[in-house]
């Protein structure tokens, strides 16, 4: 899922919560091409963890080490990819679990400083 939402930042988002049923708010784990470094956390992914018959597949794909809520109030979100079992697998098994999700504002001044 994707949306175009705060002065034009765009990232796709997997939808990380079971009971999201297209009229609420979600937790979301956002999609960047950024690599890690001392600022972001971001976990490479590979092509085996992404559907090829979608929009979004593995282009030196990084997942955000964070749980983010996706707010419902930014508008509809649309299906644009999948991953795999073994993607989710993998985010299951990277994921930092100790964190509490957050609104990506949060998550910046957090990171930034």
């Amino acid at each position: 899922m994707r949306k175009n939402w705060l002065n034009g930042l765009f990232h796709p988002a997997v939808v990380w919560d079971e009971s999201y049923d297209g009229n609420s708010d979600f937790c979301g784990i956002m999609l960047t091409h950024r690599e890690p470094n001392g600022q972001f956390d971001n976990i490479p992914m590979a092509v085996n963890h992404f559907e090829n018959e979608h929009e979004i597949v593995f282009s030196n794909s990084h997942f955000v080490n964070q749980l983010f809520v996706k707010f419902q109030s930014w508008g509809a979100f649309e299906l644009v990819g999948r991953l795999t079992e073994e993607g989710i697998e993998f985010i299951e098994n990277n994921l930092n679990t100790n964190s509490f999700p957050m609104e990506f504002i949060q998550y910046k001044q957090l990171v930034t400083g």
